[in-house]
């Protein structure tokens, strides 16, 4: 037990490398308090300071995981709307009416840039708090722009810390991008040992392990969207970002076999040749997770004692998939069976592959004399001066304004609740009620479930850090004390609002307190106005979110169910057309692999808001969660068959059979769309049963899967009944 500490902290700086939360954190903490403590030193402490602080505070909250030119970019985006939004909040603060106005526009812009990526919940809140902020301290044009003068002042305090900090991490968005792929890959290995194949374990929920997999092809998608493929006819020489996107390549095509892997096991669920070699197919995967996991990690630190241990875990890995082979060898099975068992070699063996293949790349990269450090370098400045070209500039605010009728909605709700609380706020003069439409602006989700959930965590994390605050209000100690406090205090906030939202609004709570008192402001008074204001912004953003233009998946669900189906047929047509080689130069199949995934994921994430939805909106929602398993099972099937097409020769014959096959499978999955209930499955199952099939084994493995995206389609068919 005496090693468990020293376990524990290599899980942390492990789980560092992935999730750099401590060193975001380390960040946030100087953009807060460097201009707190060394602006007094030079200028004496005014609450023109507490300005610059926040306005640092906010750029640096930018959980941006892509490059550095493109996160300096963003922050100066957002530093220019802040700077708007709390000049025009100052001006107009007086008037309730303008007051209501300005926060209802303001209301809808911060929302719809809410909806612009992961980031844009942050730049929102961004925007609406200073312009909140502005409001509650109402003045001229001319002591605006001071005011303004200190925004400015932080914010280039924020883009210097990224810039300064790019020397010492140029490569690592890259590589943690990637990292997490593998890493993913890794916890979905996990979850089918768990599922399938541990004897200890009952097993897993299925909404999890099907989580584990939708979660592989965000992060792939993730990378390709901060991280894209260089022009072929570039002139920047940039071997080692090259290099990475062919791990990257690997690690996607890894996912899928495992996806196939997933798909055969599933075929043996309940088997008794499943029970009888359970414990040579656990350590099997097992090993095969425990490499994945290495490689992970050799991906992100480059090490050679890391890459050591990789291959190492990769050979172990490969004498476990031989021993699985010669225990399997002596045992009698039947067609099927033997069908199922040879796939899933085939597909281990192709992991196997993958991960060398994964191996030779970092190796290569290692030999690489050109450095990687001064390449990336010169990669992210080469961006960064491109990036500040009109055009690009005007890409990034499009992107902004890339919205659809739902996101509207949800604006015009954030808006008019925005604008409800300002006039509360104002008409009531209640003292710094501007705290109920921030904590409004915070909890205000898309959707009803995500908005309750995080309105009663607010609420949580706020009363029990007003308590704590409160208490540390009280402390007879210096000034400096508190800004020590505070230090700390920021660190946590940043750390947990990651982690773990309650505790994070908990350490937010005592944070808000301490800067109170640091700007003589502080009182019980005041205190429990904040756990008021917190109280009222919280039930109005319920209320709202429930009353206003309430999206409900089950009204979502038959859009999104009919694109995954179309998304679907896609993929398997370009299966089949890769094999005929009537592709285009260049286009394979793997591009709508991707689509047709990502439909398959917006699917299962509605069906997973569902539960967190009233319990009359619930319609249906087992039906729901078993229709999305079925095609989620056809892009698995698909992805099976794709890669048994690659690896065989042409046939005349067997190309017109999936002409006839396409010609009949894709009319069901049009009826299935328009849910018709004259769907004959004759025909395609006719097909499917030709001799031909069973001349080689390698076609008996294309009708298995052809088989399988049938008889899902059947599934789907019955769900109706």
């Amino acid at each position: 037990m005496r090693f468990q500490p020293i376990k524990q902290f290599n899980t942390i700086l492990q789980q560092e490398y992935l999730e750099p939360t401590i060193s975001w954190s380390i960040r946030v903490v100087l953009a807060l308090n460097v201009p707190l403590i060394v602006f007094p030193l030079f200028f004496g402490f005014s609450y023109h300071i507490i300005w610059a602080a926040f306005g640092a505070y906010m750029l640096t909250l930018i959980d941006y995981r892509g490059s550095h030119y493109r996160k300096m970019l963003i922050q100066l985006v957002e530093a220019i709307l802040i700077l708007i939004a709390a000049i025009i909040g100052m001006n107009i603060g007086n008037s309730m009416i303008l007051s209501v106005i300005g926060m209802l526009v303001i209301g809808i812009f911060a929302a719809l840039i809410r909806n612009w990526s992961d980031y844009g919940s942050t730049i929102g809140v961004g925007v609406g708090f200073f312009y909140l902020f502005g409001i509650s301290n109402p003045t001229n044009f001319g002591e605006s722009l001071v005011y303004g003068s200190y925004i400015i002042a932080g914010s280039i305090w924020a883009i210097a810390i990224i810039f300064i900090s790019f020397p010492f991490s140029a490569s690592n968005p890259l590589r943690r991008s990637l990292a997490t792929i593998w890493k993913k890959n890794t916890e979905y290995l996990d979850a089918l040992l768990e599922s399938f194949l541990d004897l200890e374990i009952d097993n897993q929920d299925i909404r999890t392990i099907t989580a584990k997999e939708i979660e592989i092809r965000a992060a792939i998608d993730k990378s390709i969207e901060l991280f894209n493929r260089r022009k072929e006819n570039s002139r920047l020489k940039a071997d080692h970002y090259d290099q990475m996107m062919e791990v990257r390549k690997s690690a996607a095509y890894f996912g899928a076999s495992v996806r196939v892997i997933h798909e055969e096991l599933e075929s043996l669920r309940g088997n008794a040749l499943l029970q009888t070699n359970q414990s040579i197919l656990y350590k099997t995967i097992s090993s095969l997770s425990q490499a994945s996991a290495r490689l992970s990690i050799v991906i992100f630190t480059f090490r050679g004692e890391d890459l050591t241990m990789a291959k190492i875990r990769i050979k172990r890995f490969e004498i476990a998939v031989g021993i699985l082979k010669e225990t399997l060898k002596n045992q009698e099975f039947d067609l099927d069976q033997r069908i199922i068992l040879k796939q899933l070699i085939v597909n281990l063996e192709q992991c196997h592959e993958l991960m060398q293949n994964t191996i030779d790349l970092v190796t290569q990269k290692l030999d690489f004399k050109r450095s990687n450090y001064f390449e990336n370098y010169k990669l992210s400045f080469n961006h960064f001066i491109a990036g500040l070209q009109p055009r690009v500039m005007v890409q990034i605010v499009r992107e902004v304004f890339n919205i659809d009728s739902q996101q509207f909605k949800y604006s015009l709700r954030v808006g008019l609740g925005l604008a409800l609380s300002v006039f509360i706020f104002k008409f009531f003069k209640i003292d710094h009620g501007h705290w109920i439409a921030l904590t409004l602006l915070i909890v205000i989700q898309p959707y009803y479930g995500a908005t309750r959930k995080k309105g009663i965590e607010r609420i949580i994390g706020t009363v029990a850090g007003i308590l704590v605050g409160g208490a540390i209000m009280l402390l007879p100690i210096k000034h400096e004390a508190f800004v020590v406090i505070l230090i700390f205090i920021s660190f946590l906030v940043a750390y947990y609002l990651r982690n773990n939202y309650k505790v994070g609004v908990f350490f937010v709570t005592i944070m808000m307190v301490v800067m109170m008192q640091l700007s003589k402001q502080g009182s019980w008074d005041l205190i429990w106005w904040r756990v008021l204001s917190t109280l009222i912004g919280s039930i109005l953003a319920i209320i709202i979110s429930f009353t206003f233009w309430p999206i409900w998946e089950k009204q979502r669900f038959p859009s999104l169910l009919n694109k995954s189906l179309n998304m679907n047929l896609y993929f398997l047509n370009q299966a089949v057309l890769n094999y005929q080689k009537k592709l285009p130069p260049g286009i394979t199949w793997h591009r709508s692999r991707r689509l047709s995934e990502a439909a398959n994921n917006n699917l299962f994430a509605c069906v997973q808001r569902m539960y967190e939805e009233p319990q009359s909106q619930q319609r249906d929602l087992n039906v729901n969660f078993a229709k999305v398993g079925s095609n989620i099972r056809i892009s698995r099937e698909v992805t099976s068959l794709s890669f048994s097409l690659e690896k065989i020769p042409y046939s005349e014959e067997l190309s017109n059979l999936l002409n006839s096959y396409m010609a009949e499978v894709e009319t069901i999955f049009y009826k299935n769309m328009r849910r018709e209930d004259d769907i004959n499955l004759n025909p395609v199952k006719q097909i499917i049963q030709n001799p031909f099939f069973t001349t080689k084994q390698e076609y008996q493995f294309i009708q298995v899967d052809l088989e399988k995206i049938v008889f899902e389609l059947e599934a789907l068919k019955a769900f109706r009944a």
